[in-house]
């Protein structure tokens, strides 16, 4: 009996973790886990006032700070974060995705402590040249025609209508 009882608490614990997500700053600092179920426009009124709740996956999609809709609810084990209303639709920095990317690594930092694999140093230098060489092309294409403004949207060609 004495197994079957702690097996029963520690389902219990797993359950509770499973019914919460987690809420960070734009600073990138632990705020605090939210219980759901739970609607965007509760943790809105809950939290600071003129900040908004974005999912970090969803930041890292698309690159920008989108807003969730107030009637959305939270879904468990995500990540959010509390964004200030002035920063909505804005592209994200650099600095500022290395803060998500910190964020959603502090979610799966005991899920990766079981997955975790040898990594060999000969296999990392080989990995940082390549990506040397992708780095040199990209900054490369960014600072060419993109920033001279050469680069021409596409405009339709319209036919006039005739009236018989």
């Amino acid at each position: 009996m004495g197994i079957s009882s702690s097996s029963y608490c520690f389902m219990i614990n797993n359950f509770s973790n499973a019914k919460a997500a987690k809420l960070f700053d734009a600073e990138g600092n632990f705020v605090r886990q939210v219980k759901l179920p739970l609607k965007a426009a509760e943790l809105m009124l809950e939290e600071e006032p003129g900040h908004i709740i974005s999912p970090a996956d969803e930041i890292r999609r698309t690159g920008r700070f989108m807003a969730m809709k107030a009637e959305d609810e939270l879904v468990a084990r995500k990540v959010y974060l509390l964004v200030p209303l002035c920063r909505v639709n804005r592209k994200v920095s650099d600095s500022d995705m290395a803060l998500v990317d910190l964020a959603c690594k502090k979610r799966s930092r005991t899920s990766s402590k079981r997955t975790s694999s040898k990594i060999l140093p000969a296999a990392t230098v080989e990995e940082k040249e390549e990506f040397r060489v992708e780095e040199k092309v990209i900054s490369g294409y960014h600072l060419g025609l993109h920033l001279k403004g050469y680069i021409r949207g596409w405009n339709p060609v319209l036919e006039p209508i005739s009236e018989t």
